[in-house]
């Protein structure tokens, strides 16, 4: 069937609640580093970011550079959302939202100052009430604010750049302890240098750019002193012993490379895998770190490449997707995380090294690693091993990370009607622990098979050793007998408690 033909267009600008709907998953470092992306592209040598704080409460926040500046049609561009410039081929701007998304999902009112080399001085603002309406700000005072602290970097004097302000802040902490305030804006100060040390680690290293931070005083007109960001490389390769293994894939005919790295035990201590395992939402930092023009995009995480889990805790790769891949791979807007399609997921676990080595190779290597080094690390705790049927594989790694599991059977925690108020019924023949789901309404509140960590782990820890017989002789059925006792009381007037025992007691 043909399409509809259409017949007229309208050109339909943003509505203003567009702010509401980008930038939503931003937190400060995020932003912090989308406005660093700007000033990079704009031929940056130096970026400084100034957090100004009045009577020991953060008000303000400034991001400096000495880039090339705008005129009035630049940060006319700049300022409009849903429009994005012209990009080239090194700059780390992708959307054309990042300034304005960064900014008002952390502040209220956005101020651009800038000047180009010869040019005038020229400002706008913005809202995150009215962000489609962009003010023009006086032009000369807008000069006279760019000569003066606290809008100056320390110790440069380039007559050209661009400072992005931040008012209304909204995330600041205002509590009245003035020692809570200090200690958290020197927090955020770490973790903000944390972030642009991995984010921009590449770029560093080549000595591109020079990222500082300072606190500033406005009630007396004096900055502290300046916190330089150093990067810090994930996949630790300036740590000997760890040996990069470069692997060469295709997508659709479009080449890319991955290089993967197992982690040695100095690698583990080595403060740049501190940072982006604490970063990572996966165990250890294990995953993809994927990079556009060299810069971090990702920290961590499978992608659904493979499932991952504690096998893989010392195993780090990395990606460079080009703009030729970014039919396959999503960025998200705030830059702190991919999609890569289904296609993309086969082409990486079909790359090879030049040895032929595959990555599914790799993570045999890194299995066997981590198989190695829970060999030689002792545990104080044996348990036996809870089954794949009541508990997630992140909470079964969890558990097995802390204990040794003993060489018996896996034992399942899982729920069924139990005669009586019992909570616990230890089966040995069936390997498992079964809970009465009489309680699960009030214990759970799920249906999910791997509900209740927290309940079962306590129990697993608890029972485990009657599962390590293979009967249960008169001692042993005494003891459960005391225990059920307790439990049952314990649960009696935990379920009084929450006002729910009635409701129980008539099931």
């Amino acid at each position: 069937m043909d399409p509809i033909a259409a017949v007229s267009h309208r050109i339909v600008p943003p509505d203003p609640s567009i702010a509401d709907a980008v930038g939503t998953h931003h937190e400060l470092a995020t932003a912090l580093a989308d406005l660093v992306d700007n000033a990079i592209d704009a031929d940056a040598r130096r970026v400084h970011i100034r957090f100004l704080t009045r009577g020991g409460t953060l008000t303000d926040l400034l991001v400096m550079d000495d880039g090339r500046g705008m005129d009035g049609a630049a940060i006319d561009a700049a300022m409009t959302f849903a429009r994005t410039r012209a990009y080239d081929e090194h700059d780390l701007g992708h959307y054309g939202l990042g300034l304005k998304a960064a900014s008002l999902s952390q502040a209220d009112v956005l101020d651009v100052c800038s000047r180009a080399a010869g040019g005038v001085p020229v400002g706008r603002r913005i809202t995150k009430d009215a962000p489609s309406c962009v003010e023009t700000l006086d032009p000369h005072q807008v000069g006279d604010a760019l000569a003066r602290q606290p809008f100056r970097i320390p110790g440069a004097d380039a007559p050209h750049g661009t400072v992005v302000h931040w008012r209304g802040l909204r995330t600041a902490l205002v509590s009245p302890d003035p020692d809570e305030r200090t200690e958290w804006l020197g927090g955020r100060i770490e973790d903000v240098r944390d972030h642009l040390g991995l984010v921009f680690h590449r770029i560093l290293a080549r000595s591109r750019v020079e990222i500082g931070i300072d606190e500033f005083d406005a009630d007396i007109g004096e900055a502290g002193a300046v916190r330089r960001v150093r990067g810090l490389d994930p996949l630790a390769g300036a740590v000997a012993g760890v040996r990069p293994i470069a692997l060469d894939g295709a997508v659709d005919g479009r080449p890319f490379r991955l290089t993967a790295v197992i982690l040695t035990e100095s690698a583990l201590r080595d403060p740049a895998v501190l940072t982006s395992a604490r970063s990572s939402t996966t165990a250890g930092g294990q995953g993809l770190y994927v990079y556009r023009r060299d810069r971090l995009l990702q920290i961590g995480g499978w992608n659904s490449v493979i499932r991952g889990g504690r096998e893989y805790e010392r195993l780090r790769v990395s990606l460079d997707v080009d703009d030729p891949l970014l039919e396959f791979v999503q960025i998200n807007p705030e830059k702190s995380g991919v999609v890569l399609d289904a296609t993309m997921c086969r082409a990486v676990r079909g790359a090879v090294d030049g040895e032929g080595r595959s990555f599914d190779d790799v993570l045999d290597l890194a299995r066997s690693a981590a198989s190695e080094a829970r060999r030689r690390t002792k545990r104080p705790v044996a348990l036996v091993e809870p089954g794949r049927r009541g508990l997630s594989r992140q909470m079964h790694d969890a558990i097995g990370d802390a204990v040794e599991f003993l060489d018996d059977y896996p034992v399942d925690i899982r729920w069924r009607r139990l005669p009586g108020t019992s909570l616990v019924d230890v089966d040995l023949e069936r390997r498992t622990l079964w809970l009465n789901d009489l309680y699960r309404p009030a214990l759970s509140g799920s249906m999910r098979p791997d509900d209740a960590p927290l309940l079962k782990t306590l129990l697993l820890l608890l029972y485990s050793r009657f599962f390590e017989c293979s009967h249960l002789g008169n001692r042993k059925k005494r003891e459960l007998k005391a225990w059920d006792s307790m439990i049952v009381a314990a649960l009696g007037e935990e379920l009084e408690h929450r006002g729910t025992r009635e409701g129980r007691t008539r099931e």
